[in-house]
């Protein structure tokens, strides 16, 4: 489960007691004994529609009714409101998608244009665990086969409409990512990692701003020095429980000003809920930015590529560590064909199943990608034989593509 998932049930949760009269009455005003029954609960129901303020004890009610605004208390009717936006689903036909389900939407949208059907990949594979070693084994070389292929196809040239046109200009103008450059899942993954971070920040931006922007950024900070030096966690200005009321009484034709003192039970949930938000939220943003952190190191350190591949060849014994030509070959068969984006899928499959599955599809990619490299060496060494090369070593041209760069024969 993910983090998307707690945050949704917390934050219904919370709805659930903010909005309950039986868990605490909203609000209470201390009203004179000549209001009769009916006026009570009118000026309880005003002073709750109506946005009450803050004066401390210590200070005297301000005999202008402007400066009492001053310190307005703007929130606590919109709380069960608020949480149900930041956690409630907007229902469509098919699916549900809420704010913070918004990065994984835009995974699930862009992963599907990447040309390899990756939700089906992996569905394949661990179907797979449960049937007999021959279906098992055939279902595990089609996936082998199908990344392959995949990543064989994988090209910055490109076809299509004006092709030559879009490929003399896409070597200039283009930043160096996508599909056609082997790295779209990668940096789509990246993407989608930066907008969590984000949307965990925008989430603490958003909370400070509906509380008044009363500094909300430094809440958890302020209850943490308080637990610490004072061993109380003691009351917050934020979430004030005794408030003032100011309200127009009509009788007849005359019109009567009062002021009366509320009590908020209400803001007992509210703090302590806030609260939690607070340190869940900045957990959230935490983890968000050290994956974002990591995968970044991950995808600017190219030896890691190299690393991940050596580890399965060792597994299946058909990775010669001492041999300088097998050792030359693995980099480039992780570099320049798996590139970043196979060793993504290869990564996604271990995290979904075992490593049992990508040592074998490993394997069997290895072996394919032998099968290529050898075959266009003895081209090479033929053509040379026959007085159409001047020499062994290999020049790139685009009808091999990336196989044989840098090939040389040991003839």
């Amino acid at each position: 489960m993910s983090q998307h998932y707690y945050t949704n049930i917390f934050l219904l949760f919370f709805v659930i007691v903010v909005a309950t009269e039986d868990y605490a009455e909203p609000i209470h005003c201390w009203c004179p004994d000549e209001f009769t029954d009916n006026e009570v609960i009118y000026t309880q129901q005003l002073c709750w529609v109506s946005n009450t303020y803050r004066i401390p004890f210590s200070e005297p009610i301000p005999p202008q009714f402007e400066p009492r605004n001053n310190d307005e208390v703007t929130y606590y009717q919109w709380v069960p409101l608020i949480l149900l936006v930041m956690g409630a689903k907007i229902n469509t036909i098919e699916n549900c998608h809420s704010i913070l389900k918004f990065p994984r939407q835009v995974w699930r949208y862009c992963s599907q244009r990447s040309g390899v059907g990756v939700k089906k990949m992996l569905n394949m594979i661990e179907e797979s665990i449960k049937d007999t070693p021959e279906e098992r084994e055939k279902k595990v070389t089609m996936v082998a086969e199908y990344i392959d292929s995949w990543c064989s196809n994988v090209n910055p040239f490109r076809g299509g409409i004006y092709s030559g046109i879009r490929e003399k200009y896409g070597r200039y103008c283009s930043l160096g990512f996508g599909r056609h450059y082997g790295n779209y899942l990668v940096t789509l993954c990246v993407f989608v990692k930066f907008l969590y971070f984000l949307n965990a920040v925008l989430q603490l931006y958003f909370l400070n701003e509906f509380l008044g922007g009363k500094d909300f950024w430094v809440y958890g900070y302020e209850v943490i020095y308080k637990v610490i030096m004072e061993n109380n966690w003691g009351s917050s200005t934020r979430f004030p429980k005794v408030t003032l009321c100011d309200f127009d009484l009509r009788q007849l034709e005359n019109v009567q000003r009062w002021t009366l003192q509320c009590v908020l039970p209400v803001n007992l949930y509210n703090e302590k809920i806030f609260i939690f938000l607070w340190f869940w939220i900045s957990l959230v943003a935490f983890c968000s930015f050290c994956n974002l952190i990591y995968s970044l190191f991950l995808v600017l350190y190219p030896r890691h590529r190299t690393t991940f591949t050596k580890k399965y060849l060792k597994m299946e014994d058909v990775y010669d560590k001492g041999n300088y030509l097998s050792r030359k070959m693995v980099r480039k068969f992780a570099d320049s064909h798996l590139r970043q984006d196979g060793i993504f899928l290869l990564k996604m499959i271990a995290f979904n199943t075992n490593t049992v599955f990508v040592s074998q599809i490993i394997r069997i990619i290895w072996e394919k990608y032998r099968e290529r490299v050898h075959e266009v060496g003895r081209t090479v060494e033929n053509e040379f034989y026959e007085g159409k090369r001047a020499t062994t070593r290999y020049i790139p041209e685009p009808n091999y593509g990336h196989l044989t760069d840098g090939y040389e024969s040991e003839v």
